[in-house]
């Protein structure tokens, strides 16, 4: 019997399909599962599709199955079951010791996490799986684990979600607060864009400094974006709405996407084409684009009487 255990739950199984969209929305619409990510070949065409089940456990949807049979590479219907581990060294050299099966080194796979492949008696392919924070999937959890966010205290005076979107829409500044260095909060004004389509704010700054280093350390974040205020009749007091939005934040790598977050950043400011493009040229290189994905926004409308 091994030492200690060298798999620890159960990742994820594999299916080949036929109709790869037909099995997504079959999973999806029919059995009420999310879609998590999506992998594509290097010509474009779509490989992998990821389920959510729940936190650490997924199906996986191969594309192109071409014949009928038992396990195989490219059977449809089952096509392997994963393990989880934390240490996938200990894990491979474990079966190693035991004499095997196995059927592949130690590797990096295109989701960044680290797996090896083994076999059971029966033929049964097995991947041994460590799922490292920077991986797809250990982000996907992030992404759909529930988030324990109070409520509002003072819930009168909170506003729709709707008009929320619109401050964030509509104001060009907020103040992004990390988690800093010695455990103090470091909190440092920034210019925002809210992209409608995918839900998210892109900012951008330097690319070395205490905002990027507490960044690597911990991605949690929290924004905050007040409006200008208005003041009713005969009133001195300003009435003013602000927006509270807790999220996750990243450096953007890729270049065409920071392009397009440098351009809608300077559209905030000015509709001058020729400066627009200028600062494009110039300025976007040296500067680092953030992406802040939201977990969870709150706004309110105080009078400041």
């Amino acid at each position: 019997m091994a030492e200690f255990p060298t798999v620890e739950g159960l990742s994820h199984t594999a299916i080949r399909t036929r109709n790869i969209e037909e099995s997504v929305r079959y999973y999806t619409e029919v059995l009420g599962m999310r879609e998590a990510f999506r992998m594509y070949r290097k010509d474009g065409t779509l490989a992998t599709v990821y389920l959510f089940i729940t936190p650490g456990q997924y199906l996986e949807l191969f594309a192109d199955g071409v014949r009928e049979g038992i396990t195989g590479p490219d059977v449809i219907g089952m096509n392997h079951i994963c393990l989880m581990t934390k240490d996938i060294g200990r894990s491979y050299d474990a079966v190693l010791e035991a004499g095997g099966p196995l059927d592949s080194e130690v590797k990096r796979g295109q989701s960044q996490c680290r797996m090896f492949w083994t076999h059971d008696p029966d033929g049964t392919r097995i991947e041994i799986m460590e799922m490292p924070p920077e991986s797809m999937q250990a982000q996907a959890d992030e992404k759909f684990r529930p988030a324990a966010f109070r409520p509002m205290r003072r819930f009168k005076q909170q506003i729709s979600e709707r008009e929320c979107i619109r401050i964030l829409r509509e104001e060009r500044r907020g103040v992004l607060s990390v988690i800093g260095e010695n455990g103090y909060p470091y909190g440092i004004p920034m210019n925002h864009w809210y992209n409608p389509e995918d839900g998210k704010l892109y900012f951008h700054g330097a690319k070395t400094g205490h905002k990027i280093d507490a960044i690597k350390n911990c991605g949690r974040v929290s924004y905050c974006v007040y409006d200008s205020g208005f003041r009713k009749e005969g009133e001195w007091a300003l009435n003013v709405n602000s927006v509270v939005v807790f999220g996750r934040i990243k450096p953007v790598r890729d270049e065409e996407k920071a392009k397009v977050i440098g351009e809608n950043l300077c559209r905030k400011f000015t509709n001058d084409e020729e400066y627009i493009q200028k600062e494009l040229q110039n300025a976007l290189p040296r500067v680092q684009c953030l992406e802040l994905t939201i977990d969870h926004m709150t706004g309110k409308l105080v009078n400041e009487s």
